[in-house]
């Protein structure tokens, strides 16, 4: 199959309504961090507003946030940022209403072709573990290869499922090391049990999961290796480290973001315990990505997809951001466009499968 990026298609401007709307109306910030009554706050869809006449885009729209605007004559511009990152004198847009009557306007169909008469921004819905998935393997496998050849950004939110098989971590490992991949988030215990296979050839203890009891002695032994050496690339690079996918990230240059939880019993030297600095640095991330794909994390999925533009400007070119959620679970997969997220494509199948596929579509 052929694949061909959406194009992006603006509102028509000459449109009455849109002619006579007013301009958007603002509010300075008064204290940081607290926003002015009847704030705007943004969703995931293309969102508009109107200053000093001109209708601008607001990229990197995402998840409970709020519109700064630069209203100066010839500069107007929005900037998106958390409510806690709001400064003092900051112009804040004020309006509840989208359909252009406050100076905003969302627009849900700025990638659907004339013929679609659609008013959704979904790509896919009420997926399950009946629905036939073998276009969007045959989509993803070409959107990667699209991102691969045009130095797109994909990120990929890892679990723990993924690190407990060997098959599964060579997958990822090749995909790294391939160019598929240039950013992972995922938790201690998937790369610490990536790393324990590669230090110790065995996962949460056990070499070929037989026994029914786990165990943790190697997986706290590997923590405890990792903060002797000072940090996980040490680790790698002293070449104990036999295989396994942080392995790949560490040797080639490939970040990896490690959030810390309440649950978290010891961390990684790499481990960001602060939640605002975590969500920072996922944030860098986000901003920037292209393709995500999701797997086997439900709340690293949520947290991220919430984060993550569902469109983003590239080069000077607006075009959506692929999103997929896979899991095991329906409710996993689903609960991502229950908080807010409508573009993801969701497919209910086993992560260690999944990625297993990918590797053979893309690396054979």
């Amino acid at each position: 199959m052929k694949f061909e990026m959406p194009k992006y298609h603006h509102p028509d401007f000459e449109q009455e309504f849109l002619k006579k709307a007013p301009n958007v109306t603002l509010e300075e910030v008064k204290v940081d961090g607290i926003s002015p009554r009847n704030y705007h706050a943004l969703s995931v869809y293309p969102e508009y507003f109107k200053i000093n006449g001109k209708w601008v885009l607001a990229t990197q729209s995402r998840m409970d946030t709020v519109c700064v605007a630069n209203d100066t004559l010839g500069e107007e511009s929005v900037n998106i940022v958390e409510f806690r990152n709001l400064k003092k004198g900051d112009k804040v847009v004020i309006g509840r209403t989208e359909d252009a009557s406050e100076g905003i306007y969302v627009w849900t169909q700025g990638f659907l072709t004339a013929d679609e008469n659609t008013d959704t921004f979904a790509f896919r819905s009420g997926r399950s573990r009946e629905t036939a998935f073998s276009i969007d393997y045959d989509t993803l496998y070409e959107v990667l290869r699209h991102e691969k050849a045009n130095n797109g950004y994909v990120t990929l939110i890892v679990g723990s499922a993924l690190s407990l098989d060997t098959d599964s971590r060579n997958a990822l490992a090749r995909l790294i090391r391939n160019g598929f991949v240039q950013a992972i988030f995922c938790g201690t215990e998937t790369a610490a049990f990536d790393l324990e296979k590669g230090l110790f050839n065995t996962s949460w203890g056990q070499e070929h999961f037989e026994k029914e009891q786990n165990t943790t002695r190697n997986l706290f032994e590997t923590l405890n290796l990792a903060r002797k050496y000072g940090s996980t690339k040490a680790l790698v690079e002293s070449g104990l480290v036999k295989d396994g996918f942080i392995k790949a990230c560490v040797e080639m240059d490939v970040p990896f973001v490690i959030a810390g939880t309440i649950r978290d019993r010891l961390g990684l030297p790499e481990t960001i315990n602060n939640v605002y600095e975590a969500q920072n640095t996922m944030r860098s991330h986000a901003r920037k990505t292209s393709t995500i794909i999701m797997m086997s994390a439900i709340l690293f999925t949520i947290a991220t997809g919430n984060m993550t533009p569902s469109y983003n400007e590239f080069n000077g070119e607006i075009r959506p951001v692929y999103m997929y959620t896979i899991d095991i679970q329906e409710f996993a997969v689903n609960k991502l466009s229950d908080r807010g997220t409508v573009t993801a494509v969701s497919m209910v199948t086993n992560v260690q499968d999944f990625i297993r596929n990918v590797d053979r579509a893309l690396n054979s």
